[in-house]
């Protein structure tokens, strides 16, 4: 029996394990399916997965990188349904969307900051403020993934983008071999991450997905540790890069979530912190003179009507992002200090007031 040169094999399987390493390399940086080294232009389909939060982070930093724009549409998965052929048209732009499914205000902030920094001469930025988080820790992300890599100029550490098993699973296989197989349409920002046509909404499926909490005895305020949280999270990730860059227009827009959302803040007694935190987060925005701001929860025919909505009763149809985008175009709903206190008091009474046991049947 021959000797066992242990030299030697450990020399094979490491050549092997580098040769393979090379082979994804290359086919991660030459597929390039998050768009890292350039635009999709290369004739290949990519089927971004809609509304995949690990994804659109990889997404977004590969449009600031390699899309001429001078316009954004960011935020949450409330921006998903934007078309930015509506928006262009509109405010006469050229724009990319930067949705980020479940993204905290620091997250989104983070984005817009690295898309400003590229494109410091950004004609419009439109951002979704969920109600939902507005009062969250100024520094809470949505998900545990670091993705500084991707926004960084240093070529080392993009072996975390192309040696990465996301990237070269389900980015190369699933996202541009197999959609490319498919012969899916070419990647555009109208139905990039939108959701809408494959959604089912109505009353009676938001009413089905919803839990209505008991009656609270307690009704609870803001005071002034919730007030503090507030102006953190909001002059950190919200005013602070309208400050920086004062020639951009800053488009905000306070969500409308529909009449349950309200119904269980009157059931738990927290309707009028909800108030109050907007009134809130109203004065420090319009501190700023380069921030427009807009809310919609006074539209009452839209929050009310539950055919808008899908079935967790916070998220409404594109039909509503369309009708969110014209409004804003000829300023609508915008909130001003001449304006805001009677704003406030408008909800308060009408939402203090709503029948909503009517919602039930009861």
């Amino acid at each position: 029996m021959k000797n066992f040169n242990s030299g030697k094999w450990i020399g094979i399987v490491l050549s092997g394990v580098i040769t393979i390493l090379l082979l994804c390399g290359v086919c991660a940086f030459v597929l390039d399916p998050y768009f890292h080294y350039r635009k999709p232009d290369n004739g290949l389909i990519y089927g971004i997965i809609v509304s995949d939060p690990d994804e659109e982070r990889y997404v977004a930093s590969g449009i600031i990188r390699n899309y001429d724009f001078d316009a954004v549409i960011a935020g949450s998965s409330m921006t998903e349904c934007f078309r930015t052929s509506q928006f262009d048209r509109l405010f006469d732009v050229h724009s990319v969307k930067l949705s980020v499914s479940g993204g905290q205000f620091s997250e989104i902030n983070a984005i817009c900051r690295q898309a400003l920094n590229r494109h410091p001469d950004m004609k419009i930025l439109l951002r979704s403020l969920d109600l939902s988080m507005i009062d969250n820790d100024k520094d809470e992300a949505g998900y545990d993934i670091s993705l500084d890599y991707l926004y960084n100029d240093n070529p080392i550490d993009d072996l975390n983008y192309i040696l990465n098993k996301d990237t070269l699973l389900r980015g190369c296989g699933l996202n541009v071999i197999m959609a490319t197989l498919k012969s899916r349409e070419a990647f555009n920002f109208d139905d990039y991450a939108n959701w809408s046509d494959s959604t089912e909404y109505g009353k009676e499926v938001v009413l089905a997905g919803y839990t209505r909490p008991n009656r609270g005895g307690e009704i609870i305020a803001l005071d002034s540790e919730d007030a503090e949280r507030i102006r953190l999270n909001i002059e950190q990730n919200v005013t602070a890069l309208a400050k920086e860059y004062p020639n951009t227009r800053f488009i905000y827009f306070m969500t409308p979530y529909s009449i349950c959302y309200w119904d269980s803040l009157k059931q738990s007694g927290r309707l009028q912190k909800e108030i109050q935190e907007q009134e809130e987060v109203i004065e420090l925005l319009l501190s700023c003179e380069n921030i427009e701001l807009y809310s919609f929860c006074d539209n009452f025919e839209l929050v009310c009507d539950l055919d808008n909505y899908r079935s967790d009763g916070t998220h409404y149809s594109g039909e509503v992002n369309e009708k969110i985008l014209q409004w804003i175009s000829t300023g609508d709903y915008r909130i001003t200090w001449d304006n805001y206190q009677a704003y406030i008091e408008r909800i308060t009474t009408f939402y203090e007031n709503y029948d909503y046991d009517s919602l039930f049947g009861t």
